[in-house]
């Protein structure tokens, strides 16, 4: 099965967003701040053509880390195609897609059973655990991608 990781327009991943991340929400409550911004990139990951999984990357700094950084928001794989590797392809893309774009840093606002995930890819916790209203539990983690940050 052949799979594709390429760039992706924001009406593309709104329903995989629906889907996997604001279950039982309408399409309104899938936007981000910055979605539309210039330099936003939506990734989006392919199985035979078929749209399997969504990452988006926004320049936004980091106060305590690094002014030169991308957020990664929005990663998720739908139901159907988890189990595939297809996050760690995501993830692995997008960070290289940070690191193409000179940025010191990638980080998240991580959701709490994810962390694992993203420790396994040298991401470190920074803080305590946080609350985000009607999602859940959520820890910031980030990943240095050049020696300078």
């Amino acid at each position: 099965m052949p799979i594709t990781l390429k760039l992706v327009t924001l009406s593309e991943i709104l329903p995989i967003r629906q889907a996997v991340l604001r279950p039982g929400k309408t399409i309104e409550h899938c936007y981000f701040d910055m979605d539309q911004d210039k330099e936003t990139l939506h990734l989006g990951l392919y199985e035979n053509n078929n749209l399997a999984g969504i990452a988006t990357l926004v320049k936004n700094q980091h106060p305590q880390l690094a002014k030169n950084a991308y957020q990664l928001r929005g990663m998720a794989v739908l139901k159907d195609f988890q189990k595939k590797q297809y996050g760690q392809k995501l993830l692995t893309k997008a960070t290289d897609l940070a690191a193409e774009k000179n940025m010191d840093l990638l980080w998240m606002n991580a959701r709490e059973s994810a962390l694992k995930f993203y420790q396994k890819s040298g991401f470190n916790i920074l803080g305590n655990a946080f609350e985000i209203p009607e999602i859940g539990t959520h820890f910031v983690m980030y990943k240095h991608l050049t020696d300078e940050a």
